[in-house]
């Protein structure tokens, strides 16, 4: 190696950290922006009932307004008598505590009207913050979302 491409080396070293470091200094804002996490799995698949609400408590940290569509399975999450006493792994945080979390946040859960019906849920069978959607908020909900987030 020659003196060169030794000092060169040297210099990425030292440089690299610093450019990663400032990258992670940087403060992420999504103040203004619309999100709906879309979620049809509940016990069916657990995995991305978990990583749907990680995803929606991950954007309301992060400034966004956070709004959780649930439809098929999913609309099980949103009903009250629902005990979500789930983890994923071992030690980790329960379903309970995410949902919390999202709600405590200002978070909603919009019920699709059709599943709610097939699961015989009404508005006053659901957690606080979850509504039955009708046809025109699911409209203005999703037009008006910056970002789509699908699970």
């Amino acid at each position: 190696m020659t003196r060169n491409s030794l000092m060169l080396s040297v210099t990425m070293l030292l440089l690299v950290p610093q450019l990663a470091r400032s990258e992670s200094d940087d403060g992420v804002d999504g103040t203004g922006q619309k999100v709906v996490v879309h979620l049809s799995h509940f016990t069916d698949d657990l995995h991305r009932c978990f990583m749907a609400l990680k995803v929606a408590n991950l954007m309301q940290d992060y400034g966004a307004e956070v709004t959780v569509f649930v439809d098929l399975e999913g609309v099980r999450i949103a009903e009250r008598r629902e005990r979500l006493d789930f983890t994923w792994r071992e030690g980790s945080t329960t379903l309970a505590e995410l949902y919390e979390k999202f709600d405590d946040g200002g978070g909603k859960v919009v019920v699709c009207p059709h599943c709610a019906h097939s699961a015989h849920l009404t508005d006053p069978s659901l957690k606080r913050n979850a509504s039955i959607a009708t046809t025109p908020m699911l409209g203005k909900l999703l037009i008006e979302a910056d970002k789509v987030m699908d699970y």
